[in-house]
């Protein structure tokens, strides 16, 4: 996949990806995700989808999540969790809209130069944001013991 990125966005979108998900971070998203209570589920896709194509900042995000009704018995270790799996998801979905760019790049003839330009534009956001994010959870799982083999009991 990350070749045919590069033959269609060029050097400048896919060389800003410089960090991939720990694969802790998905064997622990595989792991929770199947466990979790589907409102926890819901409100992990909810939260993952906001953050599509913007900058994510993890602090302010568990502050949205200790507001949640449905997190008021979360600790911080259990918010922490859930941040990860939020993070985790919104990395997938930035996959799901980079393979929809290039599905798309087969119908460019119909695009003028600015739209080409602005889906260069939207793919090299979601390249660094992608980034970012592995950044992000690998930071998070490195300073609070998370493993793959943790679990949210409360949340299932």
């Amino acid at each position: 996949m990350l070749p045919l990125l590069f033959l269609l966005f060029g050097c400048d979108a896919v060389c800003q990806v410089n960090t991939i998900l720990p694969s802790e971070a998905d064997a622990f998203y595989q792991n929770a995700m199947q466990n979790l209570k589907p409102a926890v589920r819901i409100l992990i896709e909810k939260n993952a989808g906001k953050l599509t194509g913007q900058k994510v900042n993890k602090d302010s995000l568990m502050r949205e999540l200790q507001k949640d009704p449905l997190l008021r018995t979360a600790s911080a270790g259990d918010l922490k969790a859930i941040t990860v799996l939020i993070l985790v998801q919104a990395s997938k979905n930035a996959d799901n809209n980079l393979k929809e760019l290039v599905l798309q790049k087969r119908n460019d003839g119909n695009k003028n130069d600015a739209e080409k330009e602005k889906d260069k534009q939207y793919a090299s956001l979601l390249l660094e944001n992608k980034s970012e994010i592995a950044q992000k959870v690998a930071l998070i799982m490195m300073q609070n013991s998370l493993s793959p083999e943790m679990t949210l009991d409360k949340f299932k």
